[in-house]
């Protein structure tokens, strides 16, 4: 069986992240039944700003002064990235970045967000290429079936 994986945004799991008017459902995405279905192993993205909100406070209640959060973002995301290219060593294909549009933190239209920016780098440093999909705010569902199709083009069915 092959190991097919795809890393994806924390607020596609979890839409109780979001702010009410960003949300497309109670909970996750109807996209991830699509995605099991498709034999697709996820690789989820870690909500780091909120992560690093709370270590910024912890820090400044500590005395300390907290890093860039550029920086910690690197340090979040080097494991996570080791970790794909590790599998992909092992055989597993990599079928990219799958994020939601409606999650600022995590978005790279109509901006990229700082953490996109970093694991997008991080994979060009480790000469993988990355596909990039994104879930549109209002996800019709032609542009759900439409994103399917996608993916599983990509996954040459």
């Amino acid at each position: 069986m092959e190991d097919k994986i795809l890393v994806i945004a924390h607020s596609i799991l979890d839409q109780g992240t979001l702010p009410p008017e960003k949300r497309l459902s109670a909970g996750a995405l109807g996209i991830l039944q699509d995605l099991k279905e498709l034999g697709v192993n996820l690789i989820p993205l870690p909500d780091l700003y909120t992560y690093y909100q709370q270590w910024t406070k912890k820090s400044q209640e500590e005395g300390r002064s907290p890093e860039p959060y550029e920086e910690y973002l690197r340090r979040q995301l080097v494991p996570l990235v080791n970790q794909v290219m590790d599998r992909v060593r092992g055989g597993a294909r990599f079928l990219g970045v799958l994020s939601y549009r409606g999650d600022a933190s995590q978005q790279v239209e109509p901006e990229n967000s700082p953490l996109m920016v970093e694991l997008f780098r991080l994979f060009d440093r480790n000469c993988m290429i990355t596909p990039y999909y994104e879930i549109p705010l209002n996800l019709t569902p032609e542009e759900e079936e439409f994103l399917i199709a996608d993916l599983a083009d990509t996954l040459r069915f």
